[in-house]
This record gives structure tokens, C-alpha cells and sequence, in this order.
């Protein structure tokens, strides 16, 4: 009898916490394809954050979005002045060549419609909530889109497509709970054990758009 009620509670036991239980560590990082490529088409695509509708290419970015257009030049500039300093020191850069010689970024694939910024990952930045206090914002953290610069392109009937080393990162400030915490938004970010980390999973929870606010653009990216 006591054995049987022993078994009968264990088997309780195991379902409560399979219905209770966390995953044991938080989502800190989302770079599966077929998740960003779902988050990118669903209102998380490079050229939402300028409120352009669309495929997303940086022709169109380029003529419909003030700010980017702006940005694309200010970078612009700085390259200009860059190869301007190397080749007084006696070292010409290119934007294309075959020698062995110093490169440079070619600035058209910003504005052209063979190209776009493609999301390649999403990045849980909780631990800023340091950061945040001390400025005084009282957020949770940030969480950080990250976009690379792709193209892709028809010569001589082939397809012609890559990835370029230049990267911008979208950083959104996360809100606090309703009691000013942040347990509910660490929360947000660990999955339950039956849970899926797919894009309903993700809209519907650390991502959802309510609780982000952008905060800043950034660049990283190679140019010589």
C-alpha cells in the first residue's frame, strides 16, 4: 500500500513539473535560417526599421528612407576620406581588382536593388540592464537585431550571390514588468519544456513588439 501511494505520488510529482518546469538556461541567442528568415519576413526585416514597406532591396531603401539615405552617405564620406589618407601614404585602394593590391568597399551596393540587409541573428542582452540603471532608464536589458549585407544577381544566365563583411546592429530597449521588475522578461526568454523556440514563440513572447523601443543603429563593418 505504501509502496503503491509512493509510485501514485512520484507520478504526480513528475507531471507537475512537467508542466511547471523551465528549460535550464534562457534563449541568449536566435540564429537558426528558417527562424530569422520567418522573423525577417513577418516585420522584423532591415528596412522596417525605417518604415519602409517592401522586398526590402537598398534602391528602394535608398530613395524611400530619408535616414537611411543619410546614413549611406555620411558612411559615404568617412570611406571617401579614408581612401583619400591611404593613397597620400602611398597605398591606392580599389573597389575592384583582380591584383594584389589594398581594397576598398564599393559604395553603390548600398543603394542598389541587388542587395539588402539580411537579419542573421537575434542576441537576449538582459545583463545591459546594468547599464540601463545607471543612466537612470529603468528598462531590462536590450535585445539586439543583427543584419548583414547580402546580394544577389543574374550574369551570363548564373546566379550570383554572397554575403558581405558589413554588418548593422539594431538595438531595442526592453520595458520592465508592471511592478518595474524584470522576472517576467527573463521569463520570457526560457522556454517552457514543451515549448518550441519558433517564430510564434518568439513573437508572442520576448519579442513581441509592445515591450521593445529602439534605441540605436550600429555599424560594424569592414570596409579596407
Amino acid at each position: 500500500m505504501n509502496r503503491g501511494f509512493a509510485l501514485l505520488a512520484a507520478i504526480f510529482f513528475a507531471a507537475l513539473m512537467a508542466n511547471t518546469a523551465r528549460a535550464e538556461n534562457p534563449v541568449m541567442i536566435v540564429d537558426d535560417p528558417a527562424v530569422l528568415a520567418a522573423l525577417d519576413a513577418r516585420g522584423f526585416g532591415f528596412a522596417g526599421i525605417f518604415d519602409v514597406d517592401g522586398k526590402g532591396d537598398l534602391k528602394t531603401l535608398y530613395e524611400k528612407a530619408p535616414a537611411y539615405h543619410q546614413i549611406v552617405e555620411t558612411i559615404a564620406g568617412d570611406v571617401a576620406a579614408l581612401r583619400a589618407v591611404m593613397k597620400a601614404g602611398g597605398r591606392p585602394l580599389y573597389e575592384v581588382t583582380d591584383g594584389n593590391v589594398g581594397r576598398i568597399i564599393d559604395m553603390r551596393w548600398l543603394k542598389t536593388d541587388a542587395a539588402r540587409f539580411r537579419l542573421v541573428g537575434v542576441v537576449n542582452r538582459l545583463d545591459r540592464r546594468d547599464f540601463a540603471e545607471i543612466r537612470g532608464d529603468g528598462g531590462c536589458g536590450e535585445v539586439r537585431f543583427i543584419y548583414r549585407l547580402a546580394y544577389s544577381f543574374k550574369k551570363n544566365g548564373k546566379v550570383l550571390a554572397s554575403r558581405l563583411p558589413f554588418n548593422f546592429n539594431a538595438i531595442y530597449s526592453t520595458a520592465p514588468d508592471a511592478d518595474g521588475g524584470c522576472v517576467g522578461v527573463a521569463g520570457r526568454w526560457t522556454p517552457q519544456l514543451d515549448e518550441t523556440v519558433d517564430i510564434g514563440w518568439l513573437i508572442g513572447g520576448p519579442l513581441e513588439k509592445a515591450g521593445l523601443s529602439f534605441k540605436q543603429l550600429e555599424l560594424n563593418a569592414q570596409v579596407v
